[in-house]
């Protein structure tokens, strides 16, 4: 029986060619988007949770109150992680880690930059990276230790065994090589490639005992028998136990949610990352669904054709049982070409997919549960899609089918008409929602950032560039090439450091806003390219006492409460400064963000980062090779490792461009398959009333009026399509765009633009089959009549 069901299913399919290509076409292009979807979805749910003891393993997070509102953050200070092992017994072990700047590497001639990070010895206990030798544990036990992973011991030794060799840290520091690891996988938010022991900071006495210098990650991980909701009643006192602030909250938030869920509210974890993937689970969703309803409709359309070959195999004793089966075996088989197509596409498309969204995605192929789970996926979308075309063609009637029309079920609302709106709906929504993306995306690029990004460079300060700082000042000042040159405590491009214990005078106790700190030396609104409002610039070089000047931004004199800022004497830790100057609010961070409080103090505290302000010239080759020359000078042999500010502000748009072009390429594919199901279903009926216009040629109707009456039907529904789906996309994009500080307001001309372009489509894929059927000659279709 199955034989002659495949049989007849394969017959069925080659009868009907075009609706069979059309079919496994768009079914094959909605399962191969989704395919690709589901493999990225998988990458991302993997991210942070393949640790040996992941279940285990918790990050600290802190809350406290400022202004009425929880905040919350994963910084500590120093002595946090020693002592929360030392205080808690349900406390299997912790680590502490360093997200600082790379740090120059050098061996002999042979100098770069990498992402280093100083860890405590039980880092690798609960991180459990794939050790290729050595002893991590013994590595970071001692000062001097250094672990490194094959990429960048084998940028620095070669072929050569890496064990027991020096590597120089800065051009200062001797680490001996103890250990090296795998590359860390993609599958991991840790990018580091040096791993050096936290001691060394101790060591050096860079690592403080202040509690109130929170300026590392701290890592935990409990003992089997720990329930950490318990715990965390417990550790809720841990800063107050130590520190006369008794704001701060403590909890541990589990390692394996810290990817998808590290968005806080109120104290409270509210989503994150995976807000992002329920969007795009959502989108491979809609995709396969628009694929079925072609299916669908292309099945019931073609009922009128089937009926008789149901009538006749039900006369001959076949019942309804038998019709459901054969119709589902050939909607499987439909589902297997169409996977078959769409593995094709995911096998060429994957490399590039990857690329695209900056991860490098594993092929499933080599993976038995991915064909076990193939099979599976195949059944349900076929017997899904043909679930509905099988129970409706096989409830025909022997006694309605061979009469002259069939007499069909009057529904209120028609099932086919109900689907294609449906999937308009859905392209409706998904073009409005990429035009309104591009909106915000435009709105927040042309934002006025308060500086000058081109034609500004920076670099770190390293090596011996920091012990000759002012002549190297001095002779990139000399080069005809610069325009002015700052050294800044971090990059124009981020902010480093923020407090909510700066004192000042009229300030209440209770009241602790957040403010940001940066530093710099002399010349910085020069340039920056900041707008002075009132005062002057810091300059150390002109004014030795602007060692304790600070400069600040409009919103940090609104938050203090300054009416006229000049003079007044600010308090940061156990320092001074005094207000030399007030410049117009200006952007570090995310330019998606509300303006931040922002306060340049002088340089009392480290200025780690240099900023180049180039005269615009037509040959940068020739401009950088001169500035090059300096740097080389004063620190030999270390890379020009610059950054363009104008770059670097690009990249911050990375995710939400990503988020722009994949919504934008799943709407393309989206109306793809909508086109193709319409296509088809355009056919079909011009195809069904064929006899109609011919009749109304002969009696006068003209070509452009057949097109129209034909075109008509699908436009209206396409129209109501986009009615319905307005809504939809007004609600979830107005929900998008709270997410964001600054941001546009919805104009209602994108959904005329969507109605019009819908509108556009739509009879573009219609009119060519309504052109060709009003171009028939009525004789040649009537002859028989």
């Amino acid at each position: 029986m199955w034989k002659n069901y495949l049989k007849i299913a394969w017959r069925n399919i080659l009868r009907s060619k075009g609706f069979s290509i059309i079919n496994i076409g768009g079914l094959g292009i909605g399962i191969a988007a989704s395919v690709l979807i589901l493999i990225w979805i998988q990458f991302e749910l993997s991210i942070d949770r393949f640790y040996a003891h992941s279940d285990r393993v918790y990050a600290v997070w802190r809350n406290t109150t400022m202004d009425g509102e929880v905040m919350s953050w994963d910084y500590t200070p120093a002595p946090y992680g020693p002592a929360m092992k030392d205080k808690f017994p349900e406390v299997e072990e912790t680590t502490r880690l360093t997200e600082w700047d790379p740090h120059l590497l050098t061996l002999g001639s042979n100098s770069f930059y990498e992402k280093t990070t100083f860890v405590d010895p039980g880092f690798f206990k609960l991180f459990t990276f794939e050790v290729i030798s050595g002893d991590t544990e013994s590595a970071l036990s001692v000062p001097d230790g250094i672990i490194l992973t094959k990429t960048v011991a084998e940028k620095l030794f070669g072929k050569e065994d890496p064990m027991g060799k020096t590597v120089v840290l800065e051009k200062q520091l001797d680490f001996q090589v103890m250990a090296v690891v795998q590359d860390l996988p993609q599958n991991t938010n840790f990018n580091y490639t040096v791993f050096l022991p936290f001691k060394k900071l101790e060591s050096m006495g860079w690592a403080d005992s202040f509690w109130g210098n929170n300026s590392y990650r701290t890592f935990a991980m409990l003992h089997e028998s720990t329930d950490v909701n318990e715990f965390n009643e417990k550790f809720a006192g841990f800063t107050a136990m130590n520190t006369e602030d008794k704001s701060v909250s403590d909890f541990l938030f589990p390692m394996s949610d810290l990817h998808l869920y590290s968005k806080f509210e109120n104290g409270v974890s509210v989503g994150g990352r995976i807000e992002l993937i329920r969007l795009f689970g959502g989108v491979a969703l809609v995709i396969l669904l628009l694929a079925c309803i072609n299916f669908i409709n292309l099945s019931t359309a073609q009922s009128e054709n089937r009926a008789k070959e149901v009538g006749v195999k039900k006369i001959s004793g076949a019942g309804r049982g038998m019709l459901v089966w054969q119709f589902l075996v050939e909607s499987v088989m439909i589902a297997l070409f169409a996977y078959g197509f769409a593995l094709t596409i995911v096998a060429i498309a994957l490399p590039y997919f990857s690329n695209f969204i900056g991860k490098e995605l594993q092929s499933p192929f080599s993976n038995p549960l991915f064909w076990v789970i193939s099979f599976v996926y195949v059944m349900v979308i076929g017997i899904l899609a043909g679930s509905y075309p099988a129970f409706l063609m096989s409830s025909f009637k022997p006694t309605s089918v061979f009469k002259l029309k069939l007499n069909a079920k009057k529904y209120w609302v028609n099932p086919r008409e109900a689907l294609v709106v449906f999937q308009f709906a859905v392209v409706a929504i998904l073009i409005s929602s990429v035009w309104i993306i591009r909106d915000q995306m435009d709105h927040v690029q042309n934002r006025d950032l308060g500086l000058d990004k081109e034609n500004l460079i920076y670099h770190q300060v390293s090596g011996t560039m920091q012990e000759n700082m002012v002549a190297f000042r001095n002779e990139l000042l000399a080069l005809k090439e610069v325009n002015s040159v700052s050294y800044t405590f971090s990059p124009i491009t981020e902010l480093h450091s923020d407090t909510n214990m700066m004192k000042w005078q009229g300030k209440d106790d209770s009241y602790r806003p957040a403010m940001y700190r940066m530093g710099a030396d002399a010349n910085l609104v020069e340039t920056a390219g900041f707008e002075l409002i009132a005062g002057r610039d810091i300059d150390v070089y002109t004014f030795p006492s602007d060692s304790n000047a600070v400069l600040i931004n409009e919103t940090a004199a609104i938050r203090m409460g300054f009416e006229d800022p000049l003079g007044q004497v600010i308090q940061d830790d156990d320092l001074s400064f005094t207000v030399v100057g007030v410049v117009k609010d200006f952007i570090m961070e995310s330019p998606f963000d509300e303006v931040l409080p922002i306060l340049v103090f002088g340089p009392k505290r480290n200025l780690s980062f240099i900023h180049v302000r180039l005269n615009p010239g037509e040959d940068y080759s020739e401009i950088m090779a001169n500035v090059e020359a300096v740097f080389a000078k004063f620190n030999p042999g270390a890379p020009f490792d610059y950054n363009f500010v104008d770059q670097v502000h690009a990249r911050k748009f990375e995710s939400q461009k990503r988020t722009a072009q994949l919504t934008g390429l799943f709407t393309v594919l989206a109306v793809l398959i909508s086109c193709m199901g319409l296509f088809g279903l355009a056919t079909f009926i011009a195809e069904q009333r064929r006899k109609e216009i011919s009749v109304r040629k002969v009696l006068g109707a003209s070509i452009p009026g057949l097109v129209r009456l034909i075109s008509s039907e699908f436009t209206k529904l396409v129209l109501i399509a986009v009615l319905l789906g307005i809504p939809v996309t007004w609600y979830f994009m107005d929900s998008w765009l709270e997410t964001f500080d600054y941001r546009i307001s919805i104009d209602w001309k994108i959904f005329l633009w969507t109605a019009l372009a819908a509108l556009g489509i739509a009879f573009l894929t219609v009119s060519s089959q309504a052109i060709k059927t009003a171009m028939i000659n009525p004789a040649k279709v009537l002859k028989s009549e």
